[in-house]
């Protein structure tokens, strides 16, 4: 593989840039973000964990298109691992410098707003596809293979997460990507698909408890970004489509209270100390609590199961994923799921494995099987039944 371009340096680039160069081997990879001490830690964390042959720092906006676009030249892929507030700029780079690339998502306005430049990243030759991280990404690839096996669906839920082993009172969580993203996961609406139509629903509204492999007793609801474009992509074969997000038991009660007595509302406040945005000031008090310590590992599944027909007979088809921190990297197993997975679809991308052109979503243009195996391949648990 030749040149390739890291887009953002933050948490999850770790898992990307490692899986990338372990697997795919780029003769340069470029390591670009807007501050240089974000590069500098991960180029120190390469050098240690993997052989590079070739990296460059690069102090980059990703919000200036021109500039991405002039930094992305003469690459054979963009690897985005910026926060999705960049995604939209950096798809428009991507396209202007018709380089092919790959993303995180977890937006899903962000997701549908770059589907919309298909046409342009067809005319440029390119192959763009977002929503490549753990969930959203993932879960999509489970669920497109599931709709590849059936005719219709009369019921798809994912059930994902991210937790630790060993989590302390009251959270019982600890951050592995950033407070913003968070913060947006537990109080964005979502849209999800019940009765073949599309309906709106806020995180924790409605709080399932559930018994799972592995992590056992435990509780899920809906998240802001999760689905992501599901419904619109199997809209008229799917009856009730839904994704949900696991905690352990009784985080989600307590993040309720906190968005029901407002402190992630917008709206500035007068004090007697002066004028404060409540969400704005949460977030820096839980950034700081749930930062990591040291010391803390943690695991991250996917549970899928679908039901539906083929040929007019009852189908049931599961789908679990699941991995563990890594103690010789250090690496999260969120880094590796979120991250390993743009990693993987970016090199399908440049290995001629995906050749479809324009924008698409992971769910259509990801090989289902070939996806399983690299997974394995990197250790991950993978089961799959058919029945």
């Amino acid at each position: 593989m030749n040149k390739v371009i890291l887009i953002g340096c933050g948490m999850q680039a770790y898992g990307a840039a490692y899986d990338l160069i372990k697997f795919g081997n780029p003769k340069e990879l470029i390591l670009a973000d807007a501050f240089p001490e974000s590069i500098a830690k991960l180029k120190t964390f390469l050098e240690k964990h993997v052989n590079p042959q070739k990296l460059t720092s690069l102090t980059l906006d990703a919000g200036d298109i021109d500039a991405t676009a002039k930094a992305a030249m003469g690459c054979v892929l963009m690897l985005n691992t910026a926060p999705y507030k960049y995604a939209l700029d950096i798809t428009k780079a991507a396209i202007k410098a018709k380089v092919p690339m790959v993303d995180l998502g977890g937006d899903t306005d962000m997701v549908l707003a770059q589907l919309k430049l298909s046409d342009e990243a067809k005319a440029a030759g390119i192959t763009i596809i977002p929503d490549c991280g753990m969930g959203p990404g993932m879960t999509n690839i489970t669920v497109g293979h599931a709709m590849e096996l059936l005719d219709t669906a009369d019921e798809i839920i994912t059930r994902d997460g991210g937790i630790p082993t060993n989590g302390k009172p009251p959270m019982n969580y600890h951050l592995v990507f950033s407070i913003e993203t968070l913060v947006n996961e537990y109080t964005g609406m979502t849209t999800q698909m019940r009765d073949g139509k599309f309906i709106n629903i806020a995180p924790m509204d409605e709080i399932e408890q559930c018994d799972l492999p592995v992590v056992g007793k435990v509780e899920a609801t809906h998240g802001m970004g999760m689905l992501s474009t599901l419904p619109w992509t199997y809209q008229g074969r799917v009856k009730n489509l839904e994704n949900k997000f696991v905690r352990y038991p009784g985080n989600l009660t307590l993040w309720k209270s906190l968005r029901d007595m407002g402190f992630f509302s917008r709206e500035e406040i007068k004090t007697e100390n002066g004028v404060f945005q409540p969400r704005a000031m949460t977030k820096a008090l839980l950034g700081n609590f749930l930062m990591p310590k040291g010391g803390e590992k943690d695991l991250s599944f996917i549970q899928t199961i679908s039901k539906g027909h083929k040929d007019g007979k009852p189908v049931t088809i599961e789908h679990w994923i699941c991995d563990y921190s890594d103690p010789v990297t250090g690496l999260t197993s969120m880094q590796r799921t979120t991250g390993f997975t743009a990693s993987m679809v970016g090199q399908m991308i440049v290995a001629g494995s995906i050749q479809e052109k324009g924008v698409l979503p992971p769910e259509l243009a990801v090989p289902k099987m070939p996806f399983f195996d690299m997974i394995q391949t990197r250790g991950f648990e993978f089961k799959f039944t058919q029945r």
